[in-house]
């Protein structure tokens, strides 16, 4: 891969500043193609997509990019890998005080700073969003289950790029450390927004075992324009709108991003809050951070009709966030009255954190499923955090983890078939 040589490292630059532009300016028109086949589309523009759940789960722990699924909030930016640059500061508590950017551009990326490779899961925060859209209206799109996918991702890690660069003042090391935040902001144009952004507790950049890295590859590959070309951040145990695609800006400063989907967006507002009254509730909201715990069944899928009467293996996934690992993971097929452990757990650390940023993917054998059955699935996570049996609602309808059922699954008896 030819990028062009380092030269703005240490000199002091102005980063582009974006505008807001009108809905119907927003160009689609050079959006990459997909296949379509993999996925339930739910909006074309922007395009917003899940894979099938039985695909996401038979694909492996791996998911393969033209499964991943997509969460967008505009067209997706046509970028040159040689022309584009990454702005880095440090922003004072003195408003009056200007911040001192410096550039980076892609040859000073993949050069400059070691290597990292995470496998991490990404999930959207409104995975899961129709089990509250059936109990009231809530906004957003409507997802399923499927807006979780599994990936080795491959970059400099943050924390390197941030000793040398931001020039953090030493007597302020330790109170930055614990107060202050990472914001980042995309080369790109979105509905909501001038462009998409969000942030981080510094205190996660930092911590070499949190493994935030600046990702340039994902599967061994360079990025797909969908999943954030050139660079896009991960963020391993966050919801996914903070692992930002289309990076262009990085703020060391001392509050969140000011950003549409970090003040107004990705929140767990309270029981009363609605449309009527939202306006009132974001200020007083924390912004999300880490994922709760969460398990799902991929297969049999609701009203499957299964056609062998041998056993039957029922497959799904599970996460936690924080890189807690998933404990244990029990079905019921009565609707919940008894429970059984799943026959297998399939999870892994990271080689050198330890932490456990990727799914689980589990499996277990059920002899029979009769017309009567109702298969529910819940876990645990290692620190004891475990998923409630009925949907909390939310107006934004983010964090959905309550018990996850199937019913109406019919499976042949061997004399029909």
């Amino acid at each position: 891969m030819n990028t062009q040589q380092s030269n703005t490292t240490h000199e002091c630059v102005r980063p582009p500043i974006h505008e807001k532009k009108e809905l119907c300016d927003l160009d689609y028109s050079q959006d990459p193609p997909r296949i379509l086949s993999n996925y339930l589309v739910h909006a074309p523009r922007p395009f917003n997509a899940e894979p099938h759940l039985p695909l996401l789960v038979n694909a492996g722990l791996i998911t393969p990019t033209d499964v991943f699924f997509k969460r967008n909030h505009g067209p997706i930016p046509d970028i040159r890998l040689e022309d584009h640059q990454v702005y880095i500061g440090v922003q004072s508590l003195s408003e009056s005080q200007p911040v001192e950017w410096r550039a980076l551009n892609m040859h000073d990326i993949m050069t400059r700073w070691p290597k990292a490779t995470v496998t991490a899961s990404l999930q959207c925060a409104g995975n899961r969003r129709e089990g509250l859209a059936q109990l009231k209206e809530v906004k957003g799109v409507i997802w399923k289950a499927g807006t979780i996918s599994n990936a080795v991702w491959s970059g400099p890690r943050l924390c390197d790029i941030l000793k040398d660069i931001a020039d953090v003042p030493q007597d302020l090391h330790n109170e930055m450390i614990r107060n202050y935040h990472v914001s980042f902001e995309a080369d790109d144009q979105v509905k909501e927004d001038a462009c998409y952004g969000s942030s981080i507790p510094l205190r996660k950049a930092m911590d070499p075992l949190g493994d935030v890295i600046i990702a340039y590859e994902m599967n061994g590959q360079p990025l797909t324009r969908d999943h954030g070309f050139p660079l896009r951040v991960i963020v391993p145990g966050y919801i996914g709108a903070r692992s930002v695609k289309f990076l262009q800006k990085i703020l060391v400063q001392p509050q969140e991003s000011t950003s549409f989907f970090q003040r107004r967006d990705y929140k767990i507002l309270p029981p009363w809050i609605d449309s009527s009254n939202v306006d009132t509730a974001w200020d007083k909201t924390d912004s999300l951070g880490e994922m709760n715990v969460q398990c799902v069944i991929c297969t049999p899928m609701e009203k499957e009709v299964i056609m062998c009467p041998k056993p039957v293996t029922v497959k799904g996934y599970a996460i936690s966030g924080g890189g807690r690992a998933i404990y244990r993971v029990e079905l019921s097929v009565d609707g919940g009255k008894t429970w059984e452990p799943v026959d297998k757990i399939d999870q892994t650390p990271d080689e050198i954190s330890g932490m456990y940023w990727a799914w689980a993917l589990w499996e277990k054998k059920v002899p029979k499923i009769l017309t009567t059955s109702e298969l529910v699935v819940r876990a645990y996570d290692s620190s004891g955090n475990m998923q409630p049996e009925f949907p909390i609602w939310n107006y934004r309808g983010v964090m959905n983890n309550a018990w996850f059922r199937v019913n109406n699954v019919i499976q042949m008896p061997q004399h029909n078939m």
